[in-house]
């Protein structure tokens, strides 16, 4: 019988088995990343799925969670490996009324995982775990399906993220992954230090999808990315079953707005359609007074906003997908 191993995860034809790899020590406890390997009773293609590389995006959480539980080796060609938090010392510190972990970061060394794919095994925590995700894991797979969800200060329109290029794995990305999730608009981004980017390096096809924020469980975010990956499973014939067809807008990066001022933010909504030079946010400062209004560079759509009012000079307040194919500004570094 073919068998799946995964360091000491392993699973034989028709099963499905979980476990935790073993990444370091903290001075008291291991530090640990789940794994679930679900192999199917006919042969085929290898995908793994991922959540939690962000400890607060609780919507990519829960749609590998459902994945894991609702599929069972009998409906697949191929094997499924999910992961439903890479993070887990950041999803671990979301303790009673909010815990003290910051954002995007693994708190043991304040580091955001994926800034710095494919990591050091000789690094830090963080990089430590990167490492582990991405050699131990994801270089067994043949696709690899990123989840993130908008941490406790963003909140997103659904979009999948890919990077630039229409050869290899980046047009089986493109042309296969990219469509299997109903989101409107696909951005290309390259990030060689992210997930996409990583397992791109690797010769893998790679897509992330956003979908959520606030740092919630989102009933409409959850069922798009589950439906999402269902929908992939389909196109590269891992499942029976007709793919449901959608239809997405591709543009080669976003245009952000960033404050200049420091204070309290007020943006527009999220899926506000803008014009350039359009007022999209004021920054006032703690006695009310406006300070400076935020303008729109490109004609678009806000697909994401972070959300908390208090702003840094420099924060970058919005992202706008631009109504024309043209190519974004160079991102300022942000964590």
């Amino acid at each position: 019988m073919n068998s799946v191993k995964i360091e000491s995860v392993e699973a034989r034809s028709g099963e499905k088995k979980t476990g935790y790899l073993l990444v370091g020590e903290t001075a008291v406890a291991p530090v640990q990343i789940p794994v679930a390997i679900i192999n199917g009773v006919k042969p085929g293609p290898t995908l793994c799925i991922s959540g939690g590389v962000h400890g607060f995006e609780y919507s990519s959480i829960a749609a590998v969670m459902r994945i894991i539980r609702e599929t069972e080796p009998a409906t697949l060609k191929g094997t499924l490996v999910a992961v439903p938090v890479v993070n887990m010392p950041g999803f671990e510190a979301r303790g009673p009324q909010g815990g003290i972990s910051t954002a995007f970061q693994c708190p043991i060394d304040g580091i955001n995982i994926n800034r710095i794919m494919p990591g050091n095994p000789d690094g830090s925590m963080g990089y430590q775990i990167a490492a582990a995700f991405m050699s131990r894991v994801v270089s067994k797979a043949d696709y690899l399906i990123d989840c993130h969800g908008g941490d406790l200060n963003e909140e997103l329109v659904p979009f999948v993220v890919i990077a630039p290029g229409n050869e290899g794995p980046n047009k089986i990305a493109k042309e296969i992954l990219a469509p299997s999730f109903a989101t409107e608009f696909v951005i290309e981004e390259e990030l060689a230090s992210g997930t996409h980017g990583s397992a791109l390096a690797l010769g893998k096809p790679a897509v992330v999808i956003e979908a959520g924020g606030y740092g919630r469980v989102l009933d409409d975010a959850v069922n798009l990315i589950t439906d999402g990956i269902r929908n992939a499973m389909k196109r590269i014939k891992m499942m029976d079953g007709t793919p449901t067809p959608t239809k997405q807008t591709v543009r080669r990066g976003w245009w952000s707005v960033y404050a200049k001022r420091g204070g309290v933010c007020y943006p527009v909504p999220i899926g506000t359609k803008v014009k350039k030079g359009q007022q999209v946010a004021e920054v006032h400062n703690l006695f009310g007074d406006r300070l400076e209004t935020l303008e729109s560079p490109v004609d678009g759509t806000v697909i994401f906003r972070r959300t908390p009012i208090a702003i840094s000079t420099n924060d970058r307040v919005l992202g706008i997908a631009p109504d024309q194919d043209l190519p974004a500004p160079k991102a300022r570094p942000y964590p």
